[in-house]
């Protein structure tokens, strides 16, 4: 993967999500240039069936180079980690980075793929979206979960996520797509616009989902679909 650099003149925005006293952080213009993303994910990349990652990810996906993992824990571990006031002089590892198209149409969607999910129920996990389209084919939101008033599931709260499922089941007719604005269960309170370019990142313990409203955005169309790079990563506190 060549060429692959930060942009000098990236910006990072910090965003206060609603309820809490976390930030999301929304980098614009995270690579001086993309074309080198672009080709892996056109050209290169090798796309396994939809659940090969054992997630419930609405499509397929290939892990991204070594290169993009190094770049992006670097800028993680630089430019994010001393923002978190309780982590000075922590280390983090990225442990997956994987380049992602939608391709499953709304009609053929399983239940944990209609609703908002979390990544993890650990504080130290934080996920990252990198979007390789623009605003038209979506971006990510954030949720409350009405019932529990909750919008960040600790790992105290992973048996919430039972109740989520059968709440969503037994309101199937509001459930029967892709969750793209708030429902009787769910409370949309942070909507991030997709943008080319633009790097996102939060806690992955937050309830979350990705603003599918289009056809193309599920297209699964390699020369125009909805490409990103999800990556994940761990804090390691100083002992």
């Amino acid at each position: 993967m060549k060429n692959l650099t930060l942009n000098p003149k990236l910006t990072i925005q910090e965003v206060l999500i609603p309820n809490t006293n976390l930030h999301a952080y929304i980098i614009d213009d995270f690579l001086l240039n993309t074309d080198s993303v672009m080709n892996f994910a056109k050209n290169i990349a090798y796309y396994n069936p939809m659940h090969a990652d054992n997630s419930y990810y609405p499509g397929v996906r290939d892990n991204m180079p070594e290169p993009y993992i190094r770049l992006l824990q670097a800028f993680f571990q630089d430019s994010i980690i001393p923002k978190l006031v309780e982590c000075e002089g922590c280390s983090t590892i990225v442990h997956k980075s994987l380049i992602s198209l939608v391709t499953c149409p709304p009609s053929q969607l399983l239940t944990e793929q209609k609703m908002p999910h979390v990544d993890s129920c650990k504080n130290s996990e934080y996920a990252f979206v990198h979007y390789l389209s623009g605003e038209e084919l979506g971006g990510t939101s954030i949720y409350r979960y009405i019932p529990k008033d909750i919008i960040q599931l600790k790992e105290q709260d992973e048996n919430i996520l039972d109740d989520m499922l059968n709440e969503v089941i037994s309101k199937s007719a509001e459930h029967n797509g892709y969750i793209t604005n708030s429902t009787s269960l769910f409370e949309q309170v942070l909507k991030i616009d997709a943008k080319l370019n633009r790097l996102v990142i939060y806690q992955g313990n937050l309830l979350h989902g990705a603003n599918l409203t289009s056809k193309e955005s599920y297209s699964g169309d390699t020369n125009n679909g909805r490409f990103s790079i999800t990556s994940f990563a761990s804090i390691v506190s100083k002992q």
